[in-house]
Formats: C-alpha cells, structure tokens, sequence
C-alpha cells in the first residue's frame, strides 16, 4: 500500500486531506508542523509528502530542500502562493507538483496517482547527444564525463523532453509534468523560464544546449 504523509497545520485541513486519500485507499501518517514532520520520518518512509508550505515553525519550501525530501519520497507542495516564483521555487525544492489552495481533493487525487504513474514508469538511465541522465539518482552528467547541478524543476522538464525523445513535446504537456495544468497556480511562462534556464546550464563554449524550439508545437532535444 502507498504511504502518504500528509503536513499541514489546520487540523480540519489534515483530516480532510489525509482522510480522503485513507477512503481511496492510501495509508496516511499525519504531521502538523516541521517538528513533527521530522519525528515521522525519523520512523517512517513515505512514498509521497503533501506538504503545506506555510507551516507554524517553518517554510516548507526551505525545508524541503534542506531536508533533501525529494531524494527519498515524491513531493507536492499545497500551498496559497500562485506567483511564478513560488512555483519555480517549489520545484527547484523538489516537488513533483504544486497545489494551491482551496484544495479539489478529486483533483488532488488524479495529482497524485500522476506522480506516482511518472515515478513508476521513468526509464532509470537515458542517454541522448553523449548527455547521461540518470533518473533515480536525479543525475545529469555531461558528454564528458561532468555531472551538471540542476535544481529539480529544470531536472523534471527535462526527463520529460528525454522520455518523449525524439518527439517534441508541448508546453501544455510540460505543464502538466510540473503541475498538472491548474491555471491558478502555473503559467506557459513557467515552463519558459525552466527551459531558458536548462539550455544556459548545457550549453557549452562551443556547443549549444540539445534543446530546440519546435515552431508552433513547443521543445523537443536535438538529435544527435
């Protein structure tokens, strides 16, 4: 059975998030602030964190990424933030997926079994152009060799473009990779600033990034 640990401070919040998901069949350990959060996992492996990112004694964005959640569990943040900034910042912390505020539990739901069908099905290790990424390990390394730093967001549009490899992939699809296209809480310019940022990262002095712009349709990696 999938473990999820549901943080969130409002007890009425907690119980109706984590008893949905106990009828749907999950089995949910409940935390209502980074303290107890921490004791949890201290005790238990969760496949999947919802976390609230405005917690009493934390931000659950800063904890995220410096607990490193996202190497040991998937990550969603729910939250009330639906700036651009706070989406990019929840994925460069780790999440898989950012829901804002006030929660659709259905959609939650199908959030949910998203992330765990991507985990579920990615390739272990992809290779394209001489570029090595390694999906469990959450590694990219260069056709030389190096191992480029990505933060996850960049890291998860990117294993997007690879898994979709040859083909282009669309904006609306990258959308839905990082957020399951809720237009309250992501924009188009979201994914654009994702693939700006990766294509600075890999390009080299004298090569550019294997990323290219398909005109009307959105990003595909080059072939090579």
């Amino acid at each position: 059975m999938n473990t999820i640990l549901v943080v969130e401070d409002s007890p009425e919040s907690l119980e109706l998030v984590a008893g949905y998901l106990e009828n749907q069949g999950f089995r949910c350990l409940r935390a209502r602030s980074a303290a107890e959060m921490r004791d949890v996992l201290l005790r238990q492996a969760p496949a999947l964190i919802i976390l609230d990112v405005n917690l009493p004694d934390a931000d659950g964005i800063e904890l995220a990424r410096s607990l490193r959640l996202a190497e040991t569990s998937r990550l969603i943040f729910l939250t009330s933030r639906t700036g651009d900034d706070d989406v990019i910042a929840g994925l460069d912390a780790g999440g898989d997926d950012y829901v804002t505020k006030p929660v659709n539990l259905r959609a939650l739901l199908a959030r949910i079994n998203s992330v765990m069908r991507r985990s579920a099905s990615a390739e272990t290790v992809v290779t394209f152009n001489g570029w090595i990424l390694d999906t469990v390990r959450r590694e990219l390394f260069r056709p030389n060799g190096q191992m480029l730093e990505l933060t996850s967001g960049e890291f998860n549009i990117l294993a997007a473009m690879a898994a979709q490899r040859p083909q282009a992939v669309s904006r609306d699809f990258l959308l839905d990779v990082i957020s399951n296209r809720d237009p309250r809480s992501v924009s188009s310019h979201t994914v654009d600033t994702l693939v700006a940022r990766l294509r600075r990262k890999m390009r080299t002095e004298t090569e550019d990034a294997p990323i290219i712009t398909v005109r009307g349709v959105g990003y595909a990696l080059t072939q090579g």
